[in-house]
């Protein structure tokens, strides 16, 4: 098995929330994020997530998102995971993440699988994760 390394913390905030629809099986709502990724390449970060909140406290997501650092390498990232309420404001959330990108500096990013944990604050609208990968 390969082993897993540290690739970075992604820190970003909350710019829009949209409420998508009430269903069954809860309420689905769109979230749109900015911040940064540090770690083994520094780059700004925005995202759009896309989530389902269910009624035992349960969230399924899928987000898509742009880093892009100040070398102007973009990184295009497919995140899929699920949440779950831990405290009254707290979701502690965990996933899996794909990468793609065309630059040659970070290439080996397009067969790294990716994992994340973090924490999202909704008072705040402030997330927080540490991601992993194995090359």
């Amino acid at each position: 098995m390969t082993e897993e390394e540290f690739l970075g913390e992604l820190a970003e905030k909350t710019t829009s929330v949209t409420i998508r629809e009430f269903t069954p099986e809860g309420v689905r709502m769109s979230y749109n994020l900015q911040g940064t990724v540090k770690g083994q390449f520094d780059a700004t970060h925005m995202e759009t997530v896309d989530a389902l909140f269910k009624p035992d406290g349960v969230y399924e997501f899928e987000a898509r998102g742009i880093d892009q650092t100040r070398d102007g390498d973009m990184v295009l990232t497919l995140a899929k995971g699920t949440g779950k309420m831990v405290s009254p404001t707290t979701i502690q959330a965990e996933g899996s993440v794909t990468y793609q990108t065309l630059s040659k500096n970070l290439e080996w990013l397009n067969a790294a699988k990716g994992r994340f944990e973090g924490t999202y604050d909704q008072a705040t609208g402030e997330f927080i994760a540490k991601v992993f990968a194995q090359r």
